[in-house]
């Protein structure tokens, strides 16, 4: 996208914003015994309840610890029984601190209200919560004038919709809603649009998508992978990667492939319409398959730096390098990579599609540092991926069963010798008096 000369300055300027309001340390929690908070306020002994304390007082400090506190818990445990029983108070007070608070306190509670989501699970009050919350978020995410605001409530609209939305006309209505996100100034929020359209697009029926639409949003996706930002390229080329693979085109390219390349084809008379409409729809095939030439070719650049001026460090071109090799691979073979998750006990989560490695990497950076917690523990996560975990880890040997064993000092590997070399001499014995009685 062509920018002015001096826009840069300003560009990245705006997405300076406090890393530390997006990610909460769980040391938060033990940090509530340190605030003072008045003197009518119940001393529980739950953290659950000192958090929740702590959001109903007029010092923005007080607040934000609380804020942090709750953050910390619900991405570190499954609290479903303390968040279903105070649902309702948890959301009113996140939409309150987003429409009024500081950018902090906005932050923080817009991920509240994602894990908030995340921890009820598919349900009538996620639904409720959603329908509730979507329009402050939309608000926050196109008006606040701080880019950590706008990129937390962006994750949080896309995430909520994800949990709670049944209906294909909301998802596309918060898809449409991402889309325009898409022209923000701030790199940041422009990657978190494109991630949470992506999120949405992987449980939306691919019937949902007509030509005309998938067009356009290539159009817009591909616009993407020339852009200054890696963060941006990684995320434009997973949406299309997803789009080109939900949609069927993978499928459709080596038939009008194989159209191009035979001319001659059987000749009928057709009227002067009929003739008009079939030559659209050549241009309209023709000049698509030219665009998915473009992107596929652009995608090779980047899998192989080339193409690329920006002087980048060589973190940033690994990484580039191996996202956008998957990608290409995706596009043109329609090989998805396996992901493995080794569980808590042993047992080992494998995902084989594209849609559930959108999903699955969404929800890892949602959760962060929880992530394997919730894995173990959520039933709305083994309802997405389609997996029971184990409940405790497989009996394994001790030290001690390993030496009595296993060793090769141990009476029963003594005795499995014993017994092999009298099989081996009883068998060479057979053999022998066979040989011997032929001759």
């Amino acid at each position: 996208m062509a920018k002015k000369k001096g826009s840069r300055r300003s560009r990245q300027g705006d997405e300076e914003f406090d890393d530390s309001a997006s990610s909460v340390s769980t040391s938060t929690v033990a940090s509530l015994r340190d605030f003072d908070v008045t003197e009518a306020t119940v001393l529980d002994t739950n953290p659950f309840e000192r958090c929740i304390d702590a959001l109903y007082e007029k010092r923005a400090s007080v607040r934000e610890k609380g804020l942090e506190g709750l953050v910390a818990l619900l991405t570190g445990n499954y609290c479903f029984d303390e968040v279903q029983q105070r649902q309702e108070t948890l959301t009113s007070i996140c939409l309150g601190c987003l429409r009024r608070g500081s950018t902090t306190e906005a932050v923080t509670a817009a991920r509240g209200l994602g894990l908030h989501a995340i921890t009820l699970g598919a349900s009538d009050e996620t639904e409720r919560l959603a329908q509730e919350a979507r329009p402050v978020l939309e608000t926050a995410s196109l008006h606040s004038k701080a880019a950590g605001v706008r990129v937390a409530a962006a994750e949080t609209l896309a995430l909520l919709t994800f949990v709670a939305a049944e209906d294909p006309q909301a998802t596309e209505e918060v898809m449409n809603h991402l889309s325009g996100l898409r022209r923000a100034p701030s790199f940041k929020v422009v990657a978190a649009a494109l991630r949470g359209w992506a999120l949405l697009l992987s449980t939306l029926p691919a019937w949902r998508l007509d030509s005309a639409k998938i067009e356009a949003h290539l159009a817009s996706l591909a616009s993407h992978l020339h852009d200054d930002d890696v963060e941006v390229r990684g995320a434009a080329g997973e949406a299309i990667a997803l789009l080109y693979h939900s949609t069927g085109l993978q499928e459709l390219r080596p038939f009008d492939n194989e159209l191009s390349s035979n001319p001659e084809t059987p000749s009928t008379p057709e009227s002067g319409d009929e003739a008009e409409m079939s030559g659209d729809e050549a241009g309209t095939s023709s000049a698509f398959q030219a665009d998915m030439d473009d992107v596929m070719a652009r995608m090779k650049d980047l899998a192989t730096n080339r193409g690329d001026r920006q002087r980048r460090s060589k973190r940033d071109r690994s990484s580039l390098k191996t996202t956008f090799r998957d990608l290409h691979n995706i596009v043109e073979d329609g090989a998805v990579a396996e992901t493995k998750i080794k569980l808590r006990h042993g047992d080992t989560l494998v995902v084989d599609t594209l849609a559930a490695t959108v999903q699955l990497n969404a929800l890892r950076r949602y959760l962060a540092e929880g992530f394997q917690i919730h894995l173990q523990e959520n039933p709305l996560l083994h309802q997405i991926f389609g997996f029971e975990p184990r409940e405790q880890r497989a009996e394994r040997l001790t030290p001690l069963e390993k030496r009595m064993y296993r060793s090769p000092a141990s009476v029963q590997s003594k005795s499995r010798t014993l017994r092999r070399n009298y099989d081996r001499a009883a068998s060479a014995a057979y053999k022998g008096a066979m040989i011997g009685g032929d001759l």
